[in-house]
């Protein structure tokens, strides 16, 4: 009998404990059953750790002193995952549900193609189940920036079956373990948002493809940790977006594709007047004027090194 190859499920956490409980319990009832769980917690105050050592003993918790970020949190993760000699790494959110098969899918698509290197789920809204959170993102030649599919859509059978993409959200990534000694690791510098994308955009410069699989499904309570610190996550995100399409060409012209961020950004900037979010404008306008200031760095320490994970 072939043995099924090892997926470790990387769970950041920052003070979001119930949650946190219930994403464990889907993981813990998933059918794929070759499977580990870590969770790093980024130093949450709300008893986090505790919580995973009295509920989940079976659970790897591995404590951080303080919030490193997503990307950060994820690589300590990742690293403990290729010690264990996994084959397969599952980055996770903790406002996250799967179905019981979500995982088993997910592995049977990389078990069965070698090209592709990055598998999502399908992500629906938790309290809209009937609505899709993200299918992933598609490049064009002609077009400045990618194309988003699924963003709010209705389900539908016909988002059931597997879908190429270019890019696919952090939220859920079943990663080929090899890709780490391809490309490295999570770029750290973007602490969180954007560091999907770059991660995403790094695989396919390498020849690894991007798919969604829309068998398999994945219930997402969208960014409860982030809503805690507003004005920060407006700034990062504001930022990371300016420093990705800097840093990855999209279109047929850089200055082409500035020039649509930024008209993009002269549009949020006004939803914010217009919606009496005011106390978002500042952060927003701090984080673009840091993301074309600050000098594009090359690949940070952590994208330099490489993965431990070798062929048994």
């Amino acid at each position: 009998m072939t043995k099924k190859n090892l997926v470790v499920t990387v769970v950041p956490n920052w003070n979001l404990k119930e949650d946190l409980g219930e994403c464990l319990q889907s993981l813990q009832r998933q059918t794929y059953t070759n499977h580990l769980i870590v969770v790093v917690d980024n130093g949450s105050t709300d008893g986090s750790s505790e919580f995973v050592q009295t509920h989940y003993p079976d659970v790897q918790l591995i404590p951080l002193p303080k919030n490193q970020g997503y990307a950060a949190a994820l690589n300590v993760g990742i690293r403990y995952a290729l010690i264990q000699h996994a084959d397969y790494v599952f980055a996770l959110n903790n406002d996250t549900v799967l179905e019981l098969n979500t995982l088993e899918r997910l592995v049977q698509v990389l078990d069965s193609n070698i090209q592709i290197g990055i598998v999502s789920p399908k992500i629906l809204y938790f309290d809209h189940p009937e609505r899709i959170y993200r299918l992933g993102d598609r490049s064009y030649k002609l077009l400045p920036i990618p194309l988003g599919f699924g963003n709010k859509w209705r389900d539908h059978p016909k988002y059931s079956r597997l879908l190429e993409f270019d890019y696919v959200s952090g939220c859920a990534m079943l990663i080929r373990a090899t890709i780490f000694n391809d490309i490295g690791m999570f770029d750290t510098s973007f602490f969180m948002y954007y560091e999907d994308g770059d991660f995403c955009r790094r695989s396919r410069d390498h020849g690894y493809r991007i798919a969604c699989a829309g068998n398999a499904v994945l219930y997402h309570k969208a960014s409860l940790s982030s809503k805690k610190i507003q004005g920060f996550i407006t700034q990062v995100r504001a930022r990371n977006r300016v420093r990705f399409y800097r840093r990855h060409r999209h279109g047929p012209h850089p200055l082409l594709t500035y020039a649509t961020i930024s008209l993009v950004d002269f549009w949020r900037l006004a939803e914010y007047f217009l919606k009496g979010q005011t106390d978002q404008m500042k952060p927003f306008v701090q984080g673009i004027l840091q993301g074309w200031r600050e000098p594009l760095q090359p690949q940070n320490e952590d994208q330099v090194e490489r993965g431990s994970y070798s062929e048994r």
